[in-house]
């Protein structure tokens, strides 16, 4: 996989006679270049933990739900992420007949209310800090965690592209004016396309779920698989 495939398609116009400068049909030479770039480290993970909680009564499990989520945002604050960067991603209560295994086993019906935080951090180094953090705060769901590239450096990676791109496509116009015995006076018309979403790595010992809670002094290693 390439991070940008960029094609760019150029129209060069010829060196013609005064008389035929005039006319409309103005020779030129129609090219086209691809640009790539095939490598790039993340500078970015997303991470989304989530709060469940369960209760009987509907009111009781969205306080207890609202209190762990509150102390989560603080607790990830504490890291020094921005509040910009820690959003709610997905909120979600329903109710249903709990198993006869379960600790509200005897009741008619329990109310299970979700809250989804979503955490973006330009260190990537301190995944599993912020998975660890989260989770002795009150979080009991680790849905995913991505490790990509910020908007800053797509836009970096889609110039270079480019440059490789137009580099290529005036290297072949260059060659067949000098084949056939012609000189190009400027470029008429430049058209680009096929622009390609990067692609995203994964945690690859990261399997989302429940995570337990209990104390470590050291954060769950993510490793950071290469994006090419």
């Amino acid at each position: 996989m390439k991070w940008f495939g960029l094609c760019l398609l150029m129209v060069c116009c010829l060196v013609v006679p005064v008389a035929a400068a005039d006319s409309s049909d103005i020779p030129a030479i129609t090219v086209s270049g691809t640009g790539s770039v095939t490598t790039a480290p993340p500078d970015e993970v997303i991470i989304s933990v989530g709060v469940e909680t369960t209760n009987t009564d509907p009111v009781t499990a969205q306080q207890e739900n609202a209190k762990k989520s509150a102390a989560v945002i603080s607790a990830l604050k504490g890291l020094g992420i921005a509040s910009e960067d820690i959003k709610t991603s997905g909120y979600r209560m329903y109710s249903h007949t709990p198993d006869e295994d379960s600790v509200f086993s005897g009741e008619k019906e329990v109310y299970v209310v979700s809250n989804t935080v979503t955490v973006t951090d330009n260190d990537v180094s301190r995944a599993g800090k912020i998975i660890d953090t989260a989770v002795m705060s009150g979080a009991n769901n680790v849905n995913s965690v991505r490790f990509t590239i910020s908007d800053e450096k797509a836009q970096s990676l889609r110039a270079q592209a480019l440059i490789a791109a137009v580099a290529q496509a005036r290297g072949d116009a260059d060659t067949l004016a000098g084949a056939l015995g012609v000189s190009i006076t400027g470029v008429h018309d430049v058209t680009t396309y096929g622009s390609s979403t990067p692609p995203i790595a994964y945690a690859d010992n990261m399997a989302g779920g429940r995570w337990s809670r209990q104390s470590s002094t050291h954060p769950h290693p993510l490793r950071r698989a290469p994006l090419m």
